[in-house]
């Protein structure tokens, strides 16, 4: 078969129809959800098979398989149907009177200390432009970024590999630490070692999350064993209610630390740790171009200078 400009013809439901098959894999499933015969199905995808002049699937007794330009054109169905989408809430917020729309992914650790000062700036130039927050980890936040859903994401890069078209920047250098409560029997201490954290029991990230990864590193850089990680818990402000009244410890982002100790709701641990990870923002190449999209990533830049500065001034020296 001979290719052919096909672009023209192709509809919203030749994507809608394409995804559906690359992830279930059964023309009479797909066919049920869309509300039609399976031969009307077939039909359809012959007719988008010969607008290609390609093979998108091959038929087999228990379902279809598809070919490596099926796949290769779900990555791109994936970004257009995520970009309309988006462009659909776009039109709603403009035509309630809003100047634009951003949206914006953080990591929880990253929230509370970049977040508020750079919402802040951009407020000011953007007056009447509607920003949406979602709050989630890297792992979740960027297939949806890819997929034109997300404008800009904050967080850890050191654990993730980017797909193709995106471009990051990292922001600051970011230690992790030791944290307990105020009432903790090592708070206050001028100096605390391995062997004595380890007599208490910790709050341990969930594995394979970016702050479990960096944990281990430092005890095998440290080469201590693993503590008795009683509690499991992934979640900032679950862990710092559970320090409360406790003899617990949690690891946390330095800088985040910092801020819930200024409130006194924890202290942090004077033990050093050696590694550290990077903080930084993800965003679409093509998308630089935006004038709006410009102004918040120089305001997390603007941001993460501000916090970076503060979070020198308030270290004792001789801490980590």
């Amino acid at each position: 078969m001979r290719a052919t400009n096909w672009t023209h013809r192709i509809r919203l439901r030749h994507l809608e129809l394409l995804l559906r098959l690359c992830e279930t894999r059964n023309l009479s499933k797909v066919a049920e959800e869309l509300n039609i015969t399976q031969p009307a199905l077939s039909k359809r995808l012959k007719d988008l098979e010969a607008d290609l002049g390609l093979l998108l699937f091959e038929r087999h007794a228990k379902g279809v398989i598809p070919t490596a330009g099926a796949l290769e054109l779900a990555e791109h169905a994936r970004g257009i149907i995520g970009r309309l989408d988006n462009a659909q809430i776009v039109m709603e917020q403009v035509a309630s009177g809003a100047a634009g729309y951003l949206s914006v992914g953080f990591s929880p650790v990253v929230a509370p200390v970049l977040l508020p000062a750079s919402i802040r700036r951009f407020r000011k130039a953007y007056p009447r432009m509607v920003v949406r927050v979602a709050e989630a980890t890297l792992d979740l936040l960027l297939p949806q970024l890819h997929e034109g859903r997300f404008d800009i994401l904050v967080g850890r890069l050191e654990e993730h590999a980017l797909p193709g078209g995106l471009r990051c920047e990292a922001l600051y250098a970011e230690p992790v630490c030791l944290t307990v409560a105020p009432e903790h029997p090592l708070a206050g201490r001028r100096e605390v070692g391995w062997a004595e954290v380890r007599d208490f029991p910790w709050i341990s990230p969930e594995p394979s999350t970016p702050l479990r990864i960096r944990v281990d590193y430092e005890l095998a850089l440290a080469g201590e064993p693993h503590p008795w990680h009683q509690i499991q818990s992934s979640s900032v402000q679950t862990n710092v209610a559970l320090l409360a009244g406790s003899d617990l410890i949690a690891p946390m982002s330095r800088r985040l630390a910092e801020r819930f100790q200024e409130q006194g709701l924890l202290s942090i641990l004077p033990l050093r740790m050696s590694s550290r990870g990077a903080i930084g923002m993800i965003w679409r190449d093509e998308d630089t171009q935006s004038e709006s999209m410009r102004y918040f990533l120089e305001s997390l830049r603007e941001a993460a200078t501000s916090t970076s500065k503060c979070s020198q001034r308030s270290r004792i020296p001789g801490r980590a």
